[in-house]
């Protein structure tokens, strides 16, 4: 059987209609065959391109190095440069986005000329989805280890940055009251930052950004192109970020420093991002109420004991020089009697009631507490004595105001105890305590009026706290003990019976007299068991 007869005229007629884009340079690196599927790749007529350097098919950034890297080539072994091939991005003419597989293939002639080949497979598509793969495992993965949504932000951003070279990812977050809030901008100019910051977003904003979506190139393009570009930004791609729920959250948006032409590139990536954009947002709003059930109270909105503690340790703990404050513990009089005069429901309207009205008269820096039943805390940044009774007085006019609680019209009075930092203790526990024993105080010396931390009477009380436990473990184990005190007739010396005194030899305490243990042990009801 004979060969059959491949000419030139053969292989160049079947390379002409192959359907992936071939390319054939020869010893001086010009192109000498450009077939069909080529020109359609590149978006480059064969007459552009024929007879001139191959490197006007590379990419700009690397055509000065693109002549070393063939000749490199030639002196190697292999017909197959790069093992079997490898993917290569590049702009057309006319802008748009390309992906090729490219391999390359050597070929020698018998006088020693070497040529090559290259054939691209166009897999814009296929590297396209794969990248938004890649993305979308990337921010699942941060999502499901609860990372902050900052911190998914700046993933999100720098990933799709990486993705579209020559831009810039932002993604705004809309909060309740309508500010734009930039989330993460790791490259965007800080003047055009300031500036989407100061934008106010009304509720009649939010529906044109829910109806069409283009309404927010409108808000963060068209608005600031003159800005945009003397900053060095020509082109601006971006989506609203819808929840399930229908109500628009956010924005993304991929400004690009040169003028993308017809690359859909960068629009698709936008439009594929805002589903994790919309993950992230649902996400924090869930985290954010979650710490606030666990930071505030359910019933006033203000925040619990523990909450208090951790926000007066950080108010103990600036570095700023000024770290003076007064807390004042609040406690409504004879609440007990307005409970159960009008039932838990109406009870709840009352609190939610003062909870409003301390409200009004604080400052936005005032730190309010419902640290549980009826008992409000307030924490006042740089008060000295003067301003924390003249605080005092307008908390208690305040609540003396007749309120209309259901069909009941109530007048009402509280008692406030106050201690002031660094005067009344180190640390909040202290500082609490020494204002709840300032607050009884007021109670005992007639409700309705204030009462500031006495240390005196601090310390007394911490004194009947110790010494009422160590009592009530003694007592347990035994440890008291009498003493026999003979009691003998003066004018015989006759004894005539002997008195009994309870004795306290505490290991720790050591001696305790019965002046100081009686009186707490009266207090405390653990007299009758002295007795005994």
């Amino acid at each position: 059987m004979s060969k059959p007869n491949l000419s030139a005229e053969v292989l160049i007629s079947a390379l002409e209609q192959a359907i992936d884009a071939t390319v054939i340079i020869d010893d001086r690196n010009e192109v000498i065959f450009f077939n069909q599927a080529a020109s359609n790749l590149w978006g480059l007529d064969k007459k552009d391109v024929l007879g001139k350097n191959v490197n006007v098919l590379v990419p700009t950034l690397h055509r000065a190095g693109h002549d070393a890297f063939v000749e490199r080539s030639r002196g190697s072994e292999h017909n197959r440069i790069v093992g079997t091939s490898r993917e290569v991005e590049f702009t057309r003419s006319d802008g748009e986005y390309v992906c090729g597989e490219l391999s390359l293939s050597k070929v020698v002639t018998h006088d020693g000329r070497i040529f090559f080949m290259g054939v691209m497979k166009n897999v814009t598509n296929e590297s396209q989805q794969r990248k938004i793969l890649i993305l979308q495992n990337d921010v699942l993965q941060a999502l499901a280890s609860d990372m902050m949504i900052q911190d998914v932000a700046d993933l999100l951003c720098r990933r799709v940055e990486s993705f579209v070279p020559g831009t810039v990812a932002v993604l705004m977050l809309i909060t309740p009251d309508g500010q734009l809030r930039v989330l993460s901008s790791p490259t965007l100019p800080k003047r055009y930052r300031a500036s989407l910051e100061s934008l106010y977003v009304s509720s009649s904003e939010l529906e044109k950004l829910r109806v069409d979506p283009k309404h927010a190139t409108r808000m963060v393009w068209d608005s600031y192109r003159s800005l945009g570009i003397s900053l060095g930004l020509q082109q601006c791609f971006c989506t609203p970020v819808s929840t399930r729920s229908g109500q628009v959250k956010g924005i993304f948006a991929l400004y690009a420093r040169e003028d993308q032409g017809r690359n859909t590139w960068p629009q698709r990536i936008v439009d594929s991002c805002i589903p994790f954009c919309a993950l992230a947002f649902e996400q924090n709003a869930t985290q954010e109420h979650i710490s606030h059930l666990a930071n505030f109270d359910s019933l006033t909105g203000l925040l619990n004991r523990s909450s208090v503690h951790k926000v007066i340790e950080g108010m103990i703990n600036k570095q700023d020089g000024n770290r003076q404050f007064a807390i004042f513990m609040l406690d409504i009089d004879r609440f007990r009697d307005i409970n159960d005069a009008l039932g838990h429901v109406y009870a709840d309207q009352f609190l939610i009631e003062i909870a409003g009205r301390i409200r009004t008269i604080a400052k936005e820096d005032y730190v309010l507490s419902r640290s549980g039943g009826d008992e409000f805390v307030v924490v006042v940044p740089n008060c000295p004595h003067k301003e924390a009774t003249a605080f005092a007085e307008q908390l208690l006019a305040t609540m003396t105001m007749p309120m209309q609680i259901g069909q009941n019209t109530l007048t009402i009075s509280c008692s406030i105890g106050i201690s002031t930092y660094p005067d009344n203790g180190p640390d909040s526990e202290s500082l609490l305590s020494t204002a709840d024993v300032a607050l009884r105080q007021a109670k005992e010396d007639g409700r309705g009026i204030f009462r500031f931390a006495n240390l005196e009477k601090n310390q007394i009380a911490q004194d009947r706290l110790v010494l009422g436990s160590a009592l009530r473990d003694s007592l347990a184990k035994g440890m008291l003990n009498l003493h026999y005190q003979p009691q003998v007739r003066t004018h015989t010396l006759e004894l005539s019976g002997v008195e009994a005194l309870s004795r306290w030899h505490h290991p720790h305490l050591g001696n305790i007299f019965p002046s100081r243990f009686i009186a707490v042990a009266e207090e405390t009801g653990q007299i009758e068991a002295i007795g005994r």
